[in-house]
């Protein structure tokens, strides 16, 4: 066999060189077929990409073998990175924290979406039969401590509580307004 030249530092033979150029093109396949896969799985796990990732790859539809560079690549394995991130944060609560996840990689419609959870709010109605809790005070079922608005002391109201005595505090005998009563137990209650 004629020699032909020399691939990394040894010299081959013709049919040595087209079998070592084939293995390489081989090699180079299974590496795109390999970031086309992980691309395929990122759009599984976060269908919300898919539309950015189609417009990054220059894509018309999803399917099929596409061509990956190494630059696009990366970034989208950061877009997935920042979006797993981001539904963590939402699962935490941090919805702030979340939609700046979003907005970082342009994701303005989510960054929305997030910042629309935080404001909801839960209203809770609590409806309190006043002569059913002044029972359970005097039964020793409950038990309420507040603060004086003066001295800052704690008052507690048990079944032992004398009701005159809870018109003035013990400790610095400032007198106790009823209606701030009334919304420590409400504030109790919650």
């Amino acid at each position: 066999m004629p020699l032909r030249g020399k691939i990394d530092g040894r010299t081959m033979c013709v049919e040595c060189e087209q079998r070592h150029m084939q293995e390489q093109a081989a090699e180079r396949d299974r590496g795109e077929r390999s970031k086309a896969l992980i691309i395929s799985q990122i759009i599984a796990r976060h269908p919300e990409l898919r539309a950015k990732v189609m417009y990054r790859l220059g894509l018309k539809e999803f399917g099929g073998r596409f061509y990956v560079d190494d630059h696009a690549f990366h970034e989208i394995c950061e877009w997935d990175a920042c979006v797993t991130d981001a539904k963590n944060l939402e699962l935490a609560r941090r919805y702030e924290d979340a939609a700046r996840k979003y907005e970082a990689i342009g994701m303005w419609k989510e960054a929305g979406t997030v910042r629309d959870q935080k404001s909801a709010r839960t209203v809770k109605h609590v409806t309190v039969d006043i002569n059913d809790l002044i029972a359970k005070v005097r039964d020793g079922g409950l038990t309420i401590p507040y603060k004086c608005h003066s001295c800052g002391a704690t008052i507690t109201i048990d079944s032992s509580s004398n009701p005159d005595g809870l018109k003035f505090c013990s400790y610095c005998g400032s007198a106790v307004d009823p209606n701030s009563m009334l919304d420590i137990i409400k504030s109790a209650l919650k």
